[in-house]
């Protein structure tokens, strides 16, 4: 078990997929041998959290390296990271459950030097609620059962929740970049 730990820790880390069919894959791999759903819960937080600390971490290593530091004092990478300061902790924590960008915001964290404590703290919570919420759903519906019934209800009621679903994606990303639209209207 400690090998497949490992295994899985690897395959988040190196393969470029989506994190979630990896997990999915390994939990219902871990349900088959027949292992408890609480330790596959401890073992997926664990991984998740170890791998976004390194997404974190290496970046971060990166930023301390003379020729990266060169590269990074941009004026646009110091506004990047006055907005990482300020909304660094919403962003972290919603990309766990936000495909496509739960990676690249950890390595931006890491090599704009968000402050370690808060990225701990909520990377801690993130991945457990994460690793929770997959290993209820695959435990409760099966990995298999579990994407059937979501692309049916998405066959079903995806067009319903697609117009008001991205008129409140626009909203929050209205919401979280307000003073730069204030601003591009005001120099206007």
């Amino acid at each position: 078990m400690i090998l497949e730990w490992f295994r899985f820790i690897s395959s988040i880390v190196f393969i470029p997929i989506s994190d979630d069919l990896l997990v999915m894959r390994q939990i219902s791999s871990w349900l088959r041998h027949g292992h408890q759903p609480i330790v596959i819960f401890l073992l997926v937080w664990s991984a998740c959290f170890a791998c976004f600390n390194l997404f974190y971490g290496i970046p971060r290593l990166f930023r301390e390296l003379p020729f990266f530091q060169k590269l990074l004092t941009n004026k646009h990478l110091a506004k990047a990271e006055a907005v990482l300061q300020e909304k660094g902790t919403v962003a972290i924590a919603t990309s766990f459950f936000l495909p496509g960008v739960r990676r690249p915001i950890h390595y931006m964290a890491g090599l704009l030097a968000y402050p370690f404590r808060p990225y701990i703290i909520v990377t801690f919570a993130g991945t457990g609620i994460y690793a929770l919420v997959w290993t209820i759903l695959i435990n409760r519906l099966g990995a298999y059962g579990l994407l059937n019934r979501f692309s049916a209800w998405w066959a079903t009621h995806g067009g319903v929740l697609l117009l008001p679903g991205i008129v409140v994606l626009c909203g929050i990303l209205c919401w979280v970049f307000r003073d730069a639209i204030r601003n591009w209207f005001i120099r206007s």
